[in-house]
């Protein structure tokens, strides 16, 4: 058993913006609390998290105003973790990688006990990524991946075993329902109508390049371009959205995943509820991931631009389409045994359209499989591993799911 009041430093994706990343972290302090009541947690993120994360001992602040703190906590910490998100990859930009290969370099110097636990990686598409990622994977005394294709993007940098560990969101506990239904109540959703939930986001940006997309965003590159792009993805899913709602008789509530100005998921929801007049739709911008997976769980189908609902839709049991962006999408479907697969947004409107999506949506609804019953599973495994890889509580040869 572990000793009271260990101490974890946990480090991962961007929390103080992103829903999913919330949601993951949110399930690890709940799954960690659970094992150790006393254990002290220290995380990096801004003072206004603080409030929304229970069970948080330390805000360390980002950046280098947060450096000195970040190295004391990693140097007192039994154990320092770099826990879920999309860090191992170069999608964004060529600095990712570099940037996380430095950062485990220099907490290693500081505590050698530093593993990597459902990390997302992948795509490594440049040398330089892929030289980093060698770096970062000898620095760990451990590491584990998400899925089945992450783990496939670190097969060329590193000899080591990477385990297959489900993302921790599958073990996120929703909210209550009650609380589900008083929000549908306040944004004016009819009791006894289908819902058709959908996440979006201002997805066409350049990917991979050496100019993160925060600043190329900043100082306007690529904007009328990106926007042109939005503009026919809104058109093929507004469309899309009318055909399914007519044929449910459902109303339709949009829900933005990520606050960050760059991805604007709220602009992109936004300017679907205008495309769509002749519907009830509402746009809820939720920031506590219990509530956003209970009112995913009120949804008879879910479209999403984001990984993460994807997750919570699994774990309530809702059928679901992915619109993708990354090879991600397609590890969670791996995960819950699905042979059908996301919708690329890249190739939205050359490759695929209205036609498509309508009918991707419509086998979702028609498949005869409870993803609630497998998605269980995945989230006991993440629950497992966590454990471990906090307490040294437990060996190697556990395996997640995709490798059972």
């Amino acid at each position: 058993m572990p000793r009271p009041g260990a101490r974890i430093l946990l480090l991962g994706g961007d929390v103080e913006h992103n829903v999913g990343d919330r949601a993951t972290l949110t399930a690890l302090i709940r799954c960690l609390h659970a094992h150790d009541p006393d254990v002290a947690l220290s995380i990096v993120g801004h003072p206004t998290m603080l409030a929304s994360l229970r069970g948080v001992s330390e805000l360390i602040p980002p950046g280098s105003r947060g450096l000195r703190s970040l190295l004391r906590a990693a140097s007192s910490a039994d154990r320092v973790l770099v826990a879920g998100g999309g860090l191992f990859q170069d999608d964004d930009s060529r600095h990712t990688m570099p940037y996380w290969a430095a950062r485990i370099a220099l907490l290693k110097a500081f505590n050698s006990r530093i593993a990597g636990l459902s990390v997302g990686a992948g795509p490594l598409r440049h040398s330089e990524s892929r030289a980093a990622a060698r770096l970062a994977c000898a620095a760990l005394t451990s590491i584990s991946v998400r899925d089945r294709l992450a783990r496939d993007a670190l097969a060329t940098c590193t000899a080591r075993p990477v385990d297959i560990v489900p993302d921790p969101a599958f073990m996120l506990e929703a909210a209550p329902p009650h609380e589900a239904y008083q929000q549908l109540r306040r944004l004016g959703f009819r009791e006894g109508r289908p819902i058709i939930a959908a996440t979006l986001r201002s997805w066409y940006h350049e990917r991979g390049g050496f100019i993160p997309n925060r600043a190329r965003f900043s100082v306007g590159l690529d904007l009328k371009r990106d926007r042109a792009r939005l503009e026919s993805m809104l058109g093929v899913v507004s469309k899309s959205l009318e055909v399914l709602r007519l044929r449910l008789d459902a109303d339709i509530l949009l829900l933005p995943a990520c606050s960050s100005e760059h991805e604007a998921d709220d602009a992109a929801c936004e300017a679907l509820h205008w495309r769509m007049p002749g519907a009830n739709a509402r746009v809820a911008r939720i920031a506590d991931p219990r509530l956003f997976k209970a009112l995913v769980g009120q949804a008879a189908l879910l479209v999403s631009a984001r990984m993460h609902p994807l997750i919570f839709a699994a774990g309530m049991g809702v059928p679901f389409v992915g619109l993708s962006y990354n090879a991600k999408f397609d590890g969670v479907y791996d995960l819950l045994g699905l042979i059908a697969r996301s919708l690329p947004l890249d190739q939205c409107p050359e490759t695929w359209g209205v036609t498509t999506l309508v009918a991707a949506a419509e086998a979702a609804l028609d498949v005869d499989v409870d993803l609630r019953q497998r998605a269980e599973p995945l989230g006991a495994t993440a629950r497992q591993r966590a454990i471990e890889a906090a307490f040294d509580a437990g060996g190697a040869g556990v395996l997640g799911a995709a490798d059972a």
